[in-house]
């Protein structure tokens, strides 16, 4: 019995331990364990003391096991993961202003309904591609914008207009010098034009905050604010979108058309196609207005002519373009060939005075006259060109009512706000190869100074005749006949609807034809033109124009810079 109690045992016995007691009791106490195991074999015996020594036997091969794991999670450790340090710091959000290279977002702090709207705001703006390449090339660290959004991170403090930023890098230099570089760029909440920044701002800040993204429907940029802003939202956290589609667009969430956000005083830019001036060519308006003031208008005319008359032709047409051409034929702007069909002009018609001229006298006719004047003159007829200082064209009157057209259109697009004279608008077309070889593009800018105050786009391509799109004026008539058998000279403003549903089926676009133009000019109003430039030669720039999805957003903005200078 005493060596039985001697003995450490862990049991697991289903007998009471009076039995087991009782068994010892009676005979041998080594007899009694065994009985009891044998007829209960859930009956277990560890000895303790067995597995110490055991152990202790192989101590050593112990130790060493743990050392050379040990050595290898701490080599591991220190050679194989990159320590990160974490740069704090924080921004109190009040009425400053967001400078970001050449884009400057202006807020109005009042037209937020409450504090959190503008921090929330100020986030999403603070993980846009466009803010942080800028942190980027301003720290002069070497990372990509994916890479620098990965390590910067930014939220309200408890809900108050206290905004925390947390740079997490490898290099603790390069984290604090990044979080300084954030807490530079400004916020400049006052000065705001109380017409449009107001409203656009309420809109996009509740946009923002429930998209937390670029799938915002955005307010037209009617200021720099609303321009920048859009710009900026958009493209935060959706910045691939554009470079994953295939063909002229790149894939987008949906979204509606901008709203058109009203401007007390604004100016506006419109264009508009007519048979001015017979049936072998079509006329092409642009005007600028303000209210119903005409404050700039420019005219050209397209008209087919032979391929061997040494003009030169659109954009184009010495590639796929040309492939809506009747056989012999080449499509030019009068305006660019001034001296060829001049020189025409004179030999035909006795004409003393050039055809650019004539389009010169009647745009500077229609300046500061009202929509209703300019048209009462153009009900005149042919007694028009009498009432116009230095034309001689028979056909004034119908150039006077393109221009009508093209200021009555200026009143449905988004307007920019504009404090400089009207003296100093200078209007400007010119035409050129913005997205591929199928069509050509026509670009219109308004500038003051080195400033584009106003632009608007617009592409010219050929369809199948059968594909019920609206040709341009004249297409029924002897203009046609410089088609290509089937073919059919479309404006694709005109043909949104078809051209977008075309871009959808076949690239997966989801962002209209005529929306995508509309970023772009909004983006590019109020830039310098050397600003302007400089984003035209980025591959890039679809990702920094809010609302465009277009790949080829560089050539459109190169075309506008091009008709700026």
């Amino acid at each position: 019995m005493e060596k039985l109690c001697a003995m450490m045992t862990l049991s697991m016995c289903s007998l009471p331990c009076g039995a087991a007691a009782a068994g010892a009791a009676g005979g041998n106490g080594r007899g009694a364990v065994s009985r009891i195991m044998n007829k209960d074999e859930r009956y277990t015996e560890i000895d303790l003391a067995a597995l110490l020594k055991a152990f202790w036997r192989h101590i050593w091969l112990i130790l060493a096991a743990i050392a050379v794991l040990g050595g290898m999670a701490f080599a591991y450790a220190r050679f194989m993961i990159t320590p990160m340090y974490t740069a704090s710091a924080l921004m109190y959000v009040n009425n400053n202003s967001l400078s970001v290279g050449s884009t400057k977002v202006s807020l109005s702090y009042s037209d937020l309904t409450a504090a959190k709207s503008l921090v929330d705001t100020y986030v999403v703006i603070l993980n846009a591609r466009t803010t942080l390449n800028e942190v980027i090339r301003t720290s002069g660290v070497d990372y990509t914008y994916k890479e620098m959004q990965s390590m910067v991170s930014a939220g309200a403090v408890n809900s108050t207009e206290v905004v925390q930023i947390d740079v997490t890098m490898p290099d603790p230099q390069e984290a604090e010098r990044v979080a300084n570089t954030i807490t530079k760029v400004e916020l400049d909440l006052s000065g705001e034009t109380e017409s449009i920044g107001g409203a656009a701002l309420e809109e996009l800040s509740k946009q923002v905050v429930a998209a937390n993204g670029p799938a915002i429907d955005g307010v037209a940029g009617a200021t720099v604010t609303t321009k920048a802003v859009r710009k900026a939202v958009a493209a935060a956290l959706g910045v691939e979108l554009a470079e994953e589609a295939p063909a002229d667009s790149a894939a987008a969430a949906p979204a509606e058309p901008a709203a058109i956000v009203p401007v007390e005083g604004g100016i506006q830019i419109g264009q508009a196609y007519a048979a001015a001036h017979g049936t072998k060519c079509f006329t092409e308006a642009v005007a600028v207005v303000k209210d119903d003031v005409i404050l700039a208008a420019y005219l050209d005319d397209f008209q087919f002519t032979s391929a061997d008359a040494g003009v030169t032709a659109v954009p184009n047409s010495d590639s796929d373009f040309a492939a809506g051409y009747a056989e012999g034929k080449v499509l030019m702007s009068k305006r660019a060939n001034a001296d060829y069909y001049s020189k025409m002009m004179a030999e035909k018609g006795g004409s003393t005075v050039a055809l650019d001229a004539n389009f010169d006298a009647i745009q500077n006719f229609a300046v500061g006259k009202t929509i209703s004047e300019l048209e009462d003159v153009a009900a005149k007829g042919a007694e028009a060109v009498d009432a116009v200082s230095g034309a001689t064209l028979v056909d004034t009157a119908g150039y006077l009512s393109a221009i009508v057209d093209a200021a009555k259109n200026a009143q449905t697009t988004q307007a920019v706000e504009f404090n400089g004279s009207s003296e100093d608008l200078k209007l400007n077309v010119v035409y050129g190869a913005a997205h591929g070889t199928k069509c050509f593009t026509s670009g219109a800018v308004a500038t003051a100074g080195d400033t584009i105050v106003l632009s608007y786009i617009d592409e010219f391509q050929f369809a199948g005749s059968d594909a019920g799109v609206v040709g341009v004026p004249n297409s029924d008539s002897d203009f046609g006949v410089g088609y290509a058998e089937g073919k059919v000279l479309m404006s694709k403003r005109v043909n949104a609807d078809y051209y977008s549903k075309m871009m959808a089926e076949k690239a997966g676009s989801t962002v209209s034809l005529d929306a995508n133009y509309d970023a772009i000019q909004n983006h590019v109003n109020g830039m310098s033109i050397a600003d302007a430039e400089a984003l035209s030669k980025d591959e890039k720039a679809v990702d920094a124009v809010s609302g465009a999805t277009l790949v080829d957003t560089a050539g459109y903005i190169g075309v506008l810079v091009d008709a700026a200078k």
